[in-house]
């Protein structure tokens, strides 16, 4: 490698770090003065011992839930247990696992559960008290779960995982704490991810590794991406003319890395959802220069 791609390197090492530094790996999306208030009605259908709703509270599933698994469930993409459940509602697609628990029906709050099993000595891992598998036995969700969070209102305990792709299921095996039962997922809720493939791209130093969407969230990845950085305008443009940011919830919806090989990699989780997608979008990233590059993608069918 000759010196001045070292140099590139270098610079764009340290813009990382800079960024790391500022605690703006990913930024918090704008809070929509709405999700709290608004209420969208409709029709409860009644399928295999649960609810399919579209009777919902905006922002469902509490403060680290993201807009487009909103937009999900404005969709009536949610699923309401029986009333003798332990489980209020969930919610699942290949990128977002969201589950509220009825805290009399558990017989535990919040509390209990940091007492019980949040305090551990330092250098000691967590006690895995709840977790989740599918048919196939894969583990949907963990307690322990990279990038999981929890919250607590008015009697249920919200879980919310997110950050890494969760396998396609039909079945929920939950185990909390000893506490066991079985839930059916939908068909729609095994619904496969919507991919694109590379039109264009307006630095062709930059390498397309690959982009979908799914019901509640569009991700896209990068390599050999030097100079991009974390921007409050980056954006996913439709072509009926829409945009949507970042998700911006925790480390896991986005980063940016250097391999041992100095080649820098990226990724990003947007707000657009399969329920507004068109088959060509394009997505708008930036250099810490302010250069603006440009990715086309189109559907593939």
């Amino acid at each position: 490698m000759d010196s001045s791609k070292i140099y590139e390197k270098v610079k764009t090492k340290i813009a990382i770090s800079e960024i790391m530094k500022e605690d703006i790996v990913m930024e918090k999306k704008r809070i929509n003065i709405f999700k709290r208030m608004a209420t969208i009605t409709g029709v409860a259908l009644t399928m295999g011992g649960l609810v399919f709703a579209t009777s919902l509270i905006i922002n469902k599933f509490g403060p680290n839930s993201s807009e487009g698994s909103q937009e999900a469930v404005n969709n009536g993409y949610v699923v309401y247990a029986k009333e003798d459940s332990i489980v209020d509602s969930f919610l699942i697609d290949n990128y977002n696992f969201y589950i509220t628990f009825k805290e009399d029906k558990l017989g535990l709050t919040e509390d209990d559960i940091r007492q019980k099993y949040d305090r551990v000595e330092i250098g000691e891992k967590g006690k895995e008290y709840l977790k989740i598998k599918n048919e196939k036995d894969e583990v949907v969700f963990s307690n322990l779960t990279t990038g999981h969070g929890r919250y607590e209102e008015n009697g249920k305990i919200y879980y919310t995982a997110a950050g890494q792709e969760i396998p396609v299921s039909k079945k929920l095996y939950i185990d909390f704490d000893g506490r066991k039962e079985m839930l059916d997922v939908p068909e729609k809720m095994q619904s496969e991810l919507i991919r694109y493939k590379l039109k264009s791209i307006s630095d062709e130093n930059w390498k397309f590794e690959s982009a979908a969407i799914s019901n509640t969230a569009f991700k896209i990845y990068l390599s050999n991406c030097d100079g991009i950085t974390h921007s409050e305008k980056s954006r996913v443009t439709t072509s009926d003319g829409k945009e949507y940011y970042k998700q911006g919830r925790n480390d896991g919806d986005g980063s940016i890395s250097v391999d041992s090989d100095g080649i820098v990699k990226y990724y990003n989780t947007f707000t657009l959802t399969r329920f507004d997608a068109t088959d060509n979008i394009q997505v708008h990233l930036y250099k810490t220069t302010g250069e603006e590059v440009v990715v086309e993608l189109e559907r593939i069918k």
